[in-house]
């Protein structure tokens, strides 16, 4: 009985000894003062820490030369200006044609509701969009008068074969509507043609 006494006082011993170890061990002690403590990083539930980035050394790359993109050649389809055109091959057209000249920004927006123009290339019917009334045709051959909007469509066609191409535009208001001269209207007001020509 007495042996297992020591022994229990042994452990016991040893038991608080190894505490008094841990203690003093789990202490802070302060850095020293050439020391700079880091920040601890504080985190909400939804934030995680971003990784670090580490780029892969510099190495040499083959350097690559842009493209650019082709401008298509721009052509206005006006019978003042010409009936006949020429147009380069292997390159789009942005072509702009039905432009109908009205006094005034107001009779302008009302004849943007009331003119369509049918634009057909070798008898085939080409969708262009119009474009909102501007005080300038693009590509005009004369001088916009003062005060005049344009009411006008665009397209962009991809390539045209080499060779002769037949072009007409159809104009139709469907009402009775002044350009702020004369009245025109309902119906077709007037078909012009023209000639491409691609090489």
């Amino acid at each position: 009985m007495q042996r297992q006494l020591i022994h229990f006082s042994l452990l016991f011993l040893l038991a608080l000894s190894s505490c008094n170890g841990i203690r003093e061990a789990s202490t802070e002690t302060a850095p020293p003062p050439s020391m700079t403590p880091l920040p601890e990083q504080t985190l909400t539930p939804t934030q995680t820490p971003a990784p670090t980035k580490t780029e892969p050394p510099p190495t040499a790359t083959a350097t690559s030369t842009l493209t650019p993109t082709p401008v298509p050649q721009p052509l206005l389809l006006r019978r003042k200006c010409g009936g006949d055109y020429v147009a380069r091959a292997d390159e789009a057209i942005e072509l702009f044609y039905g432009g109908w000249g009205v006094l005034g920004l107001d009779l302008a927006q009302q004849w943007a509701t009331v003119l369509t123009v049918d634009l057909t290339i070798d008898g085939l019917l080409v969708e262009g969009q119009q474009q909102t009334p501007a005080p300038d045709l693009p590509l005009n051959c004369q001088d916009d008068a003062d005060g005049v909007y344009w009411i006008y469509y665009r397209v962009v066609l991809s390539e045209l074969a080499p060779g002769i191409h037949h072009v007409t535009v159809t104009f139709n208001a469907l009402q009775a509507l002044s350009d702020g001269w004369i009245i025109y209207g309902p119906g077709q007001i007037t078909k012009q043609s023209f000639h491409i020509t691609v090489q």
